[in-house]
């Protein structure tokens, strides 16, 4: 039965569809991918709308795209690499619609207190960029808007300043 539904599963992808299956599962097992930028990339190499669906929904089928394993993993890259605040990586995520359940899973599973030390080291590399010449209250202020540019939620930030740059 599953050779046979294995079987009629080829059979529906035109012989330049499977080589551009076979690519795009080249493409996806290199580093994990979403749906909207396996599309990007299948109409890329020159695949119609109809054959990019057909072969994004097998990539789908044959689990080479998980929306949710790929909002782990991107979730996890740009804060603990890129070191963005959830404001822009919810951001980038939308923009390449990944649902919001997915989006909210994925941000669950980092540690809050992670999340802020990650905020507090952008921010102290940051801070020692700053002329010491400066008032204090002008580097806070370009500390605020560069960490808001980051992604970071106001209140978050402004917990942080109170904390460990309002003393100075």
């Amino acid at each position: 039965m599953i050779f046979y539904y294995f079987c009629n599963m080829v059979q529906n992808l035109s012989e330049e569809e499977m080589s551009l299956l076979a690519r795009a599962e080249r493409y996806c097992a290199n580093e994990e991918q979403c749906r909207t930028s396996v599309r990007k990339k299948l109409c890329d190499w020159g695949a119609t709308p109809d054959s990019s669906s057909k072969i994004v929904t097998r990539l789908i089928d044959q689990g080479f795209i998980d929306e949710r394993r790929y909002a782990r993993a991107y979730v996890s890259a740009k804060l603990r690499n890129q070191k963005w605040g959830r404001l822009k990586v919810i951001y980038q995520l939308r923009s390449k619609q990944v649902p919001p359940k997915f989006i909210t899973e994925a941000l669950a599973e980092i540690p809050e207190e992670e999340y802020r030390n990650i905020l507090l080291d952008v921010a102290k590399t940051k801070w020692d960029t700053y002329p010491a010449t400066e008032p204090n209250a002008k580097r806070r202020s370009k500390l605020v808007t560069f960490l808001a540019s980051r992604g970071y939620e106001s209140p978050v930030i402004q917990s942080m300043i109170e904390e460990n740059y309002n003393a100075e």
